[in-house]
């Protein structure tokens, strides 16, 4: 049986919402998919105007992977946080993209703990995985931060649309794992 995490949505914690696209969201999150800087490490890029009106419909059904990341007190929009079923059973894998101006202010690693929560003491999952580009030291610096380890490095695993291709790296953090940290909180 699979859960669907929509069932645990909104998810609150102190500061910040995590909630399905809405299709009232369509400009509150263009700058997510259109900013070149904060898509540099995406694979699916920058996206046009048509592409992300897609993007927001496809993130307002049940099918979606991704959610907005909202302040709590007023609603604004401040990224996102991908958590979907990976390759396995009871393994899902998550990710974040963060507005420029909340970077640097916890608001990443207190939205990804709250999914960890959710997947390990709710959805009962046994592994959450997350991945990056060795170069994108803030994004597994974060993965490090929230108690995931480094599991392994792959030279040029992720093809470029340029033809070029991408290492990435991978951490994860068993259930076990977590449930020895947060005893220890």
């Amino acid at each position: 049986m699979t859960i669907s995490f929509l069932n645990f949505l909104p998810l609150e914690t102190s500061r910040l919402r995590i909630r399905q696209y809405q299709g009232t969201d369509l400009e509150p999150t263009r700058r997510m998919s259109q900013d070149p800087e904060l898509r540099k490490w995406l694979l699916s890029g920058v996206y046009s105007d048509k592409e992300h009106e897609e993007y927001v419909k496809v993130s307002s059904t049940s099918d979606t992977k991704d959610f907005v990341v909202e302040e709590k007190a007023t609603g604004l929009v401040m990224g996102e946080m991908t958590f979907h079923r990976w390759e396995v059973q009871r393994t899902w894998e998550m990710g974040w993209l963060i507005l420029p101006e909340f970077q640097g202010k916890g608001y990443a690693s207190e939205a990804a703990k709250s999914l960890l929560k959710v997947g390990f003491e709710q959805m009962e999952l046994h592994r959450i995985v997350a991945m990056a580009h060795p170069e994108n030291s803030a994004s597994w610096r974060l993965m490090e931060k929230i108690g995931m380890r480094k599991e392994g490095a792959y030279l040029q695993s992720i093809p470029r649309p340029d033809s070029t291709w991408w290492d990435g790296v991978s951490y994860a953090i068993l259930a076990s794992e977590y449930k020895a940290q947060t005893k220890n909180q």
